[in-house]
């Protein structure tokens, strides 16, 4: 039984850390990739607005998702590889507060209360990216391992 937990925390943490790792590297490395279209911009362009003053300004040129976006995928796809580590089981509802700042940050930005800053959203990105990490691996030990192979 352990076994089959194991490699059902390794394939998910495998499933949600992989798509991440490639958004985050797909956004920093996108002024690199010229100012064409490319393969890179359709799969940046579904999950961001990609507003050009709210993307990060790096050495190389403009990132190809906005600064929440870029922190949301870093935060993901590292605490996914820190999550997966046995001694960092945390409960999953303790996720939830992670995604607090992001929220309220959002909702005064679109009721226009104030403009957030680039740090600001960086910070609520990757608060929000560790939590859904939370999240979703910290149920998985209350879900049955043959349930993420189909298996009943």
């Amino acid at each position: 039984m352990k076994n089959n937990w194991s490699r059902g925390r390794l394939a998910l943490a495998i499933l949600l850390g992989v798509p991440a790792g490639l958004m985050f590297l797909f956004s920093i490395a996108r002024p690199v990739m010229g100012s064409g279209e490319n393969f890179i911009d359709p799969i940046l362009s579904a999950s961001c607005h990609r507003i050009a003053s709210r993307c990060i300004t790096l050495p190389w040129g403009i990132s190809g998702l906005c600064a929440r976006c870029t922190a949301f995928w870093l935060g993901l796809a590292a605490s996914i590889l820190i999550m997966y580590r046995p001694m960092f089981r945390i409960p999953f509802w303790s996720g939830f507060p992670l995604l607090l700042p992001l929220i309220a940050d959002g909702l005064l930005q679109y009721h226009s209360v104030y403009e957030s800053s680039n740090l600001i959203r960086s910070v609520t990105g990757l608060a929000a990216g560790f939590g859904i990490a939370v999240i979703i691996l910290g149920r998985m030990r209350n879900v049955r391992p043959g349930l993420l192979f189909g298996q009943i």
